[in-house]
């Protein structure tokens, strides 16, 4: 029995891939915090032994480092190609309002983490400081080739950030459609600018049948 077990665990750790343990990283980090992140738990929550890990990565050091590429990829990335690929005013605005909401590709729990690691990591802390800004330059890059004079448009992605971080911050409880009911008018506060009718309809339809497909 011990020589079969050997044997699956053999076998696990030789298929094991770098994502496995990055995956399973960012795991403990949501659930625990950044302290319990540790090669010993890892392996155990992967059912391999230790030496598996550095197949991998050198020390624990570098998994951390590879958990905060993984945070910025995800988070900020997401947030920067979709304002880039939008070719109106309309379309960058209501695609970032649904990433925000989908939270497959923006994990705001998983950046609550990392800004709690932070506070006990001047490092990490500069990190999430320069991810911050720039999120708040691709939104104002956005609105500068939308014709935003750029101190509004940094002014205006401001706001925009800073009322979502808020918004995840205080973890605010509504139904989807009552934040839908609100998207013209957030549209008109962050851009100054009315949303067509129309565009704003088919979002809103959008948006509810992700909520019944999701839920």
């Amino acid at each position: 029995m011990e020589l079969v077990s050997k044997k699956n665990r053999s076998e696990k750790e030789a298929t094991l891939q770098r994502q496995d343990w990055i995956v399973a990283g960012l795991t403990v980090l949501l659930d625990e915090g950044v302290e319990a992140v540790q090669i010993a738990r890892l392996a155990r929550e992967l059912k391999v032994t230790r030496g598996s890990f550095y197949w991998h990565f050198e020390k624990r050091e570098d998994l951390l480092s590879a958990l905060l590429d993984e945070w910025s990829a995800r988070n900020t990335g997401k947030m920067v190609e979709i304002l880039e690929e939008a070719q109106s005013l309309e379309q960058g605005i209501l695609e970032l309002f649904f990433i925000w909401v989908d939270h497959t590709h923006f994990n705001p729990d998983l950046d609550q983490a990392v800004r709690d690691w932070g506070r006990f990591d001047p490092a990490v802390r500069e990190i999430f400081s320069g991810e911050d800004d720039d999120r708040i330059e691709a939104i104002a890059r956005f609105l500068r080739g939308q014709g935003f004079e750029e101190k509004e448009a940094f002014v205006r992605a401001r706001i925009i950030y800073f009322t979502q971080v808020s918004y995840f911050a205080l973890r605010v409880s509504e139904t989807i459609e009552e934040r839908v009911g609100y998207l013209s008018a957030y549209f008109l506060s962050f851009t100054g600018r009315e949303i067509n009718a129309g565009t704003a309809e088919r979002f809103r339809q959008r948006m509810l049948k992700w909520a019944q497909e999701t839920s």
